[in-house]
């Protein structure tokens, strides 16, 4: 594409090509990298002036800049776009980033990177209220469309980057209005459809979110799905995604991975989702871990009846799901094993911890809605087997008492910072760690969650550990139950 030069914006392109990425060995093992082009040196403005509203970007940005984007920025197949440390790229005009071939996002905990709105439309309410309503939070107004891997992104690596104000309208294209933005086309043809913030979909590519931060969309959060592919997202706080429905992290066919020590809250439906849709039931075409995470106040804003809160998996999906810490979610891990459902035969879980403050929370800890059914077992806390009755079946619609469970006694996990019991506030209204809520997950010594993780089980590890190309580090599962390890290790997001 020609790119114009005026007096109101100027746009260097580096066309830089690199080595081509062969598919995956059955072992794993990647056989060639694509090659990071040099520094582009670009104006902090970046707007599209000509007929395509879309500019096309190769190379690496410069470190510690703040970039005002007005337009679609389009990452050409077999080319590399790099965000470095310290920078900030501020979105305007319902625009995003559309990554053909690779974009790497590589921030450290010193010096992170932002992707976010400009400042006049952040009227978010961190602060608890009374009567929240989602309506007049901007975290959920989509003010920028958000970053979309095609099925010929090879590499999406994001590390330490907070992802803010995503989901905004996936057909539109900014600066050609009359136009369609390929996200329409990318994210499955969502016309007049909000966007995902992360959308990712190569088979034999390589998704890496990993001690970064996402707040705040209109629908899910993280969308692996169309053809897939290999992912970890670990170490991550996920704040306020969906205003009335959409999930956290929602993996669909084709994707296979993990989803570890990630710290959720304020969710409207599922935090950590797997679903096998549009694959045959078995075969296994999605697998997801979800393991180590800490999951509080979710599920609410979604006024559907077995709408997850916390952990779900369906359709054919399957996976591990093991010391999962859940802090009053509407409902508890949903694992479906209804015919011709396999989720539940070929997955494997336990030592998932629950908190609940009040008896609806309690009675939904196994969702007694039809085709929500996950059979209980002795090493979840409490023990299910104390409060459910003796022929409790956990067949659909089989209903209980939690009453034994709401506020027991030593089953506070005892976070630093945080009002357990929740007093004087609806459950829905904690929606967000944000910067004026001092909430602080870590556990406090003594916690009846430490030391009850299991650790007898191997994760998928599917991603390379590089700087660059693969995870930084990989965490094994942890003998704390949640994201914040009494070691120090895990998640590294606290106040």
């Amino acid at each position: 594409m020609k790119i114009k030069i005026s007096a109101y914006a100027l746009l260097l392109v580096c066309a830089v090509y690199f080595t081509s990425c062969s598919k995956f060995s059955t072992d794993n093992n990647i056989i060639s990298k694509g090659i990071i082009p040099p520094h582009v040196s670009l104006q902090d403005t970046i707007r599209a002036i000509d007929s395509t509203g879309i500019v096309s970007v190769t190379g690496k940005f410069l470190p510690n800049h703040t970039y005002n984007i007005y337009c679609d920025l389009y990452v050409p197949t077999d080319s590399s776009l790099t965000i470095q440390a310290g920078d900030s790229l501020i979105f305007h005009n319902d625009a995003g980033v559309i990554v053909k071939g690779n974009l790497f996002s590589l921030g450290s905990q010193a010096n992170q990177i932002w992707f976010t709105a400009p400042l006049n439309f952040k009227h978010h309410t961190d602060a608890p209220t009374r009567k929240f309503k989602a309506s007049s939070d901007s975290a959920f107004n989509g003010i920028w469309k958000g970053v979309a891997g095609d099925v010929t992104c090879k590499y999406l690596i994001m590390k330490w980057t907070h992802i803010e104000y995503c989901g905004g309208n996936a057909s539109s294209c900014p600066g050609n209005p009359s136009g369609t933005s390929i996200f329409y086309s990318i994210e499955g043809g969502k016309i007049n459809g909000t966007s995902f913030p992360l959308y990712f979909s190569n088979t034999n590519g390589i998704f890496v979110f990993e001690d970064s931060w996402l707040y705040g969309c209109p629908d899910d959060a993280i969308r692996v799905g169309g053809a897939g592919g290999r992912f970890a997202i670990m170490r991550c706080t996920f704040e306020k995604y969906g205003k009335s429905g959409g999930d956290g992290c929602n993996i669909k066919t084709g994707g296979v991975g993990v989803l570890a020590y990630n710290m959720c809250i304020g969710g409207a439906t599922n935090s950590l989702k797997g679903a096998n849709t549009g694959a045959a039931p078995l075969i296994p075409t999605c697998q997801v871990d979800s393991y180590n995470n800490t999951i509080v106040n979710s599920g609410y804003r979604n006024t559907g009846s077995g709408k997850g809160g916390s952990v779900d998996y369906e359709q054919g999906a399957r996976g591990q799901v093991y010391n999962n810490l859940e802090v009053n979610c509407k409902y508890g891990i949903r694992l479906n094993q209804l015919f011709p459902d396999t989720t539940y035969m070929y997955s494997h879980y336990g030592y998932n911890y629950y908190w609940a403050d009040s008896l609806s929370v309690a009675n939904q800890i196994f969702e007694t809605v039809y085709g929500s059914v996950t059979k209980p077992v002795a090493t979840d806390f409490p023990n299910p087997f104390s409060y459910l009755p003796a022929n409790y079946n956990y067949l659909p619609d089989a209903k209980y008492d939690g009453s034994p469970v709401v506020q027991l006694a030593g089953s506070n996990p005892m976070f630093v910072n945080y009002p357990l019991p929740v007093v004087g506030y609806y459950l829905g209204d904690l929606n967000a760690i944000g910067v004026t809520n001092p909430f602080d997950f870590r556990l406090q010594p003594g916690s009846p969650s430490i030391g009850k993780g299991f650790t007898g089980f191997t994760p998928i590890q599917n991603i390379p550990i590089d700087p660059v190309y693969g995870l930084t580090e990989f965490t094994p599962p942890g003998s704390d139950v949640g994201c914040y390890q009494s070691n120090g290790s895990g998640n590294k997001h606290h106040s």
